[in-house]
């Protein structure tokens, strides 16, 4: 039997409201239910007592900054009782986004990933706000304080049927607009189809295309549908509990409290969503049903045996697949297809840089001291300095 490890992630979810109504959104019905004060202070000592040396806390939600006050109280609550134990992360839609909100996520050293879908008519399309009005120009009218804030500032977008003919436009867009890392990731629990995959599979092609030339013309950009094939390629395959460690390394933390493998597991955090819980913060984990979860996720997938693309492709994620199948180690069709589609253009790519002697491509892939490396040069030309890589 597993012997689950100390945590070292935690998502909060702060509140089940949102000021979006995103057409994607598996969280559920939107209701004006936060975490109270003490749930929160309670969670921080939970997570402190069962992790060591550090421990990494993601604000979620709904829209975790619709609880701003909340999230001022929890950091310094931490702080005053903890120090520097607890990294803080956000995910916001980046509506909210003050300079008041800035200037404490600058003081408390809280960094966020904006949720972004690409070009204004790909974002508005699916991130509108309740009245259906989109939301891609209250983000646009905040980005230059963003972008002051933090030039990393990561785009996350979400790739669905009925978007996929903007994958390259969005994603282009979002590197002009002065995004140097952007993630796009499927909606896995969409009803893809063939024709959808074929466009997909274009729309990865031109984008392979792009990234080529900015990687030659020395261009620092991170594009995670190529990047994290790429590395699996350069380095090594994924191992379990790399990325995914559901309820094991990773947990979540519902409003009300309840623990819970990962934030997709939480729902609505009542009637059949309680099923999935794995204890709570006031009483401790349910060990067994933790250690189902676990071993679910670890198990090895039976439609991954032989693949060739098995440790590097998408399976890993118990997450993904529990959301599309209702199952952890079940693999749903449309990423087998998905992976199958895109490594070989990620592949090619990779293949061609190293070809043509990209100095960008083999330190990015191959030193790992390049992150480091990279925002020490950044911060020169920031200074007026010179960088032979750019």
């Amino acid at each position: 039997m597993i012997t689950p490890a100390p945590i070292q992630s935690a998502a909060l979810f702060l509140t089940q409201n949102c000021n979006l109504r995103c057409a994607y959104c598996y969280t559920g019905e939107k209701k004006n239910l936060p975490m109270t004060l003490e749930t929160a202070q309670q969670a921080i000592d939970f997570l402190h007592e069962h992790s060591e040396k550090q421990c990494n806390i993601t604000f979620l939600g709904g829209e975790p900054l619709l609880e701003f006050k909340l999230l001022c109280n929890i950091a310094r609550y931490s702080r005053d009782k903890y120090g520097r134990y607890f990294n803080f992360r956000l995910s916001t839609n980046g509506t909210l986004l003050t300079k008041k909100v800035l200037s404490f996520f600058r003081e408390h050293r809280i960094y966020f990933a904006l949720s972004i879908d690409g070009n204004r008519k790909q974002h508005d399309s699916q991130r509108k706000f309740a009245n259906n009005r989109g939301s891609y120009d209250t983000i646009m009218d905040n980005l230059d304080d963003i972008f002051e804030f933090n030039p990393y500032t990561m785009a996350v977008s979400v790739i669905t049927p009925e978007t996929v003919n903007h994958v390259s436009a969005g994603a282009k867009s979002l590197f002009a607009e002065g995004f140097r890392y952007v993630l796009q990731t499927l909606d896995y629990s969409a009803d893809w189809k063939k024709e959808h995959l074929k466009t997909l599979k274009e729309q990865y092609t031109i984008l392979a295309e792009y990234y080529y030339h900015k990687l030659m013309d020395g261009k620092k950009i991170h594009y995670g549908p190529f990047d994290e094939r790429i590395r699996t390629w350069a380095q090594k395959p994924y191992q379990k509990g790399d990325l995914c460690d559901i309820a094991n390394t990773h947990i979540a933390v519902a409003p009300s409290g309840r623990l819970y493998p990962c934030v997709q597991f939480i729902g609505e955090d009542r009637a059949k969503w309680k099923d999935n819980s794995i204890g709570d913060v006031f009483s401790g984990f349910d060990n067994d049903r933790r250690i189902s979860y676990i071993e679910d996720n670890y198990r090895e997938k039976q439609s991954c045996k032989g693949c060739a693309l098995d440790g590097r492709c998408a399976n890993f994620c118990g997450c993904v697949n529990w959301q599309a199948t209702g199952n952890v180690d079940q693999v749903p069709p449309i990423i087998c297809e998905h992976e199958r589609m895109l490594m070989p253009i990620a592949d090619r790519l990779a293949n061609r840089l190293w070809k043509r002697n990209s100095s960008l491509f083999k330190r990015k892939f191959y030193q790992k001291i390049f992150p480091f490396s990279s925002y020490i040069e950044d911060c020169l030309l920031a200074d007026g300095g010179s960088n032979a890589a750019d």
